[in-house]
Parts: C-alpha cells; sequence; structure tokens
C-alpha cells in the first residue's frame, strides 16, 4: 500500500499547473473564470490515466468497501463549494459538476439509490425533472449546499503480478436535501452513479484550492488517488453486506467499528509479506 501512495504523491506533484483562470490575460471581467479555447483544448488532450487491465487469476485478495465522505470535515472541502452562481466553470463543487453532466445528458446511466449494485435504473428523464423540482409548484433545484455528502463504493485488492494493494473507485452517491420532500431536513441518498461514467467529465473539471490558485487537480484525480477523508460504513460479507450501523448501535462505537474495518484493510497487505 504504501508504494501505491507513494505513486498518488508522485502524480500530484506532476499535476496540472493553472493559475486562476484568465485573470492575468482577461480582457474584460466576464472573462476572468472562463477557460480560452487553447485551456480547453488542453485539457480535451489531456487524457486521465487510464485503469489497467487487471487479470481475475492475479487478483490474490480483495475486499468490497463502502465509505462516506463527510463534507463538513476541512479535508473534504474542495469537493464543497456552496456558491454555485460565482464562477461559469472554474470553480464548481464536485455536486454541480453531476448535476450539469446528469442535465446535459453526458450521463445518461442513474441507478437506484437503495441498490449499490448498479442493477435498477432510474428513468433518465423523469430524473432529470427530479433534479431541476419542476413538477412541483415551484422550481427549486438542488444546490452544492444542500449536499452533505458523498458515499462510494470501491475494491481494495491485492495484485500478485505487480506484488502490490491498490484500490479502484466503482461508484458514488451524493446525499442531500429530499428532493420529494425539501420541507425534510433530514439527508437521504439520492442516487448510485457507476464511476467510469463520470471520469471524463470528472478530469476536464478542475478542483479549487484555497492554499494555491497555481496548482491544481481535477477531480478525478482528487477521488481516484484518495486525496479525501471517510469513514467505512460497511463491508462485504455474508450478511449481505450489511452496515456498520445495522450490528453497531452507539455512534460513538460505530466510529471505532470503522476504524477496526480500516485496520483489516491496512494491516493485511504487512501481514501477507510478513509471512
Amino acid at each position: 500500500m504504501n508504494t501505491y501512495f507513494g505513486l498518488v504523491i508522485l502524480l500530484f506533484g506532476c499535476g496540472l499547473s493553472k493559475a486562476q483562470i484568465n485573470v492575468l490575460n482577461a480582457d474584460r471581467p466576464n472573462e476572468i473564470g472562463v477557460f480560452s479555447e487553447e485551456q480547453k483544448e488542453a485539457l480535451s488532450t489531456q487524457k486521465y490515466l487510464e485503469y489497467p487491465y487487471v487479470d481475475e487469476k492475479d487478483i490474490m485478495w480483495s475486499k468490497i468497501v463502502y465509505e462516506e465522505i463527510d463534507l463538513s470535515e476541512k479535508f473534504n472541502h474542495p469537493l464543497f463549494f456552496p456558491n454555485d452562481g460565482l464562477y461559469n466553470s472554474e470553480r464548481k463543487s464536485l455536486w454541480r459538476t453531476i448535476r450539469e453532466a446528469i442535465l446535459s445528458h453526458k450521463v445518461n446511466n442513474i441507478y437506484n439509490d437503495a441498490n449499490p449494485n448498479f442493477t435498477e435504473k432510474f428513468d433518465h428523464s423523469t430524473y432529470i425533472r427530479r433534479l431541476e423540482n419542476s413538477e412541483g409548484p415551484e422550481v427549486v433545484p438542488l444546490k452544492s449546499l444542500d449536499i452533505v455528502s458523498y458515499k462510494i463504493k470501491g475494491i481494495w485488492y491485492v495484485d500478485k503480478r505487480i506484488g502490490e494493494m491498490r484500490y479502484r473507485l466503482l461508484g458514488i452517491m451524493p446525499r442531500g436535501k429530499d428532493m420529494n420532500n425539501l420541507a425534510n431536513n433530514e439527508p437521504v441518498d439520492l442516487f448510485w452513479l457507476w464511476y467510469k461514467d463520470l471520469r471524463p467529465i470528472l478530469h476536464k473539471q478542475l478542483v479549487f484550492d484555497d492554499k494555491n490558485n497555481a496548482s491544481r487537480i481535477t477531480f478525478d484525480q482528487l477521488l481516484t488517488s484518495r486525496r479525501f477523508t471517510s469513514r467505512i460504513y460497511a463491508i462485504d460479507n455474508v450478511f449481505n453486506d450489511r452496515a456498520v450501523d445495522q450490528y453497531v448501535d452507539d455512534p460513538f462505537m460505530q466510529l471505532i467499528e470503522s476504524e477496526r474495518l480500516k485496520s483489516v484493510i491496512r494491516d493485511f497487505e504487512q501481514d501477507l509479506w510478513s509471512n
């Protein structure tokens, strides 16, 4: 696992280097925050890092892991930018990027939030109406401020051919305000998206960095390299992948159980090569 994260750090060091978009070259204020044609071409020609082919016989161990990324945590703030209307294209939250991709039909496969196996799809046209909330008396679309967290599904696996543990992100689900009942203040699961469907879109959207505007990465780089904090809320098991809160009642003990599950994965690689 240490080798993998070393590669991640190297990738970040070689990441995109762009200042705040067009702030130095803008002829008019409305050009600030808008990609120039040259910048659009540069992003379109820079392909995201393809997943390597992994032969099933080379996987000697794997675990499906479900995690939740809490957007209230400071380290996760790059995913959460609540002011949707400040910039047209530069500063976008992950939610705004996902929402615009669905509304523009760049992502057409939207999966049932109750089924993490991506076998039950929502009707796309119906879901667009739900995203816009256009079926109600007033159009109140969900904003970035309404999204509180993301659930992700991924797999940790040991590839014996290269002799290391790696992670592959499989799906992502936003959690936020109930679109069917906007008066409900409790966040709900919205929908699952197959992550490979999102990669071409997330690769073109730069993440805002409040520490250094000249060092930028994309949402795809941020997520695939696990530059976020999360808690494990479920792991594949014989009990139909039941969540931690289904067998641990106390919230504090749920956090303890989440850390225990993390250590099971973290320690496996060390135990594997120490024997």
